[in-house]
């Protein structure tokens, strides 16, 4: 009798313990899910604008995220040289419609600061520098893959605007996306952290 007591308390043990075991697995898989709140991403559509472009999203709610973006500008635009250079910083607020951030799609208004130089003073004096702002939209779907990768597209309209240090110059010389409309859009690979 003692005996059946025994292994029914060590049964009723065991039982309990992988319980609390599948528990704790359960609340460890919340946790890291909670955690893992950060994309870092490369826009493989930027190179044919003559830019290197690096982003960070961080997922804010259930329903947005924030997504900051690098870029480089090298003054290679679909082939043509300008002798320009220059470094912008945007910044992007999404709001995904349907699924949980940080997957499917999604609405994100933006905007952008941009510096830029003269690369060989071909066509601008040697102090010129200009700047640029922009604001736009776009609407786009990301995936993720296999908990850890993620496929971002997107496209939208924006409008940009340049001004220069020398009052006296133009943006007649500079790529037709430096000042007034345009369309942005993008191809980005990441890593879900």
């Amino acid at each position: 009798m003692k005996l059946r007591l025994l292994n029914i308390i060590l049964f009723l043990n065991i039982i309990y313990l992988q319980n609390a075991s599948g528990q704790i697995k359960s609340e460890r898989i919340r946790i890291e899910e909670i955690d893992r709140k950060n994309i870092i991403k490369i826009n493989l559509l930027s190179p044919f604008m003559g830019t290197i472009s690096l982003q960070h999203e961080r997922i804010l709610t259930k329903e947005t995220s924030v997504q900051n973006g690098l870029y480089y500008f090298s003054g290679l635009v679909f082939n043509q040289q300008f002798s320009i250079n220059g470094i912008c910083y945007t910044s992007e607020y999404r709001y995904y419609l349907k699924d949980e951030a940080p997957k499917g799609i999604y609405l994100q208004p933006y905007f952008r600061v941009a510096r830029f130089w003269n690369s060989d003073n071909k066509f601008l004096s040697k102090s010129s520098n200009f700047y640029g702002g922009a604001i736009g939209l776009v609407i786009g779907k990301q995936w993720i893959f296999y908990d850890k990768f993620c496929l971002d597209i997107y496209a939208g309209p924006l409008y940009t605007k340049i001004f220069f240090d020398d009052k006296k110059l133009n943006t007649r010389n500079l790529p037709p996306m430096f000042d007034g409309y345009w369309l942005r859009a993008g191809l980005t690979v990441g890593y879900y952290l």
